[in-house]
């Protein structure tokens, strides 16, 4: 029987906190970002620091898994160029700096997307 990572792991879905939405890079006052709709996620969570820059640079190591059917495209180039994600119970925002997609071994079927985020400003939330 073939399971997927929200199958093995219900209890660890996080479900009406986290949002996907289009998102404007580097604008001339900053990142811009329009919601597009709810997504169900499971956290990979870590974050670690770089103290030789300046300034002093926080990095994600945060890896989030999505259903698929929640996503509005399944094409990762489009998802790191176009996309943000919001987690509405912190109002804090990230980058997605990596896309890839879990298939299933077996059937090849999309099971879910894996997102490596890093946190942002936005100017009009």
């Amino acid at each position: 029987m073939d399971i997927s990572t929200f199958d093995a792991f219900p209890n660890a879905i996080i479900s009406g906190v986290w949002e996907i939405g289009t998102c404007q890079h580097g604008t001339v006052v900053g990142n811009s970002y329009t919601p597009v709709n709810p997504i169900d996620v499971i956290i990979d969570e870590g974050y670690n620091a770089n103290i030789n820059t300046t300034p002093e640079a926080l990095v994600s190591d945060m890896l989030i898994y999505v259903r698929p059917c929640q996503m509005p495209t399944l094409k990762t180039n489009q998802l790191v160029s176009g996309y943000m994600l919001h987690n509405t119970e912190d109002n804090e925002y990230f980058e997605i700096v990596d896309a890839g997609i879990g298939k299933n071994q077996h059937t090849g079927a999309i099971e879910h997307l894996e997102l490596k985020v890093v946190q942002t400003e936005v100017v009009d939330a």
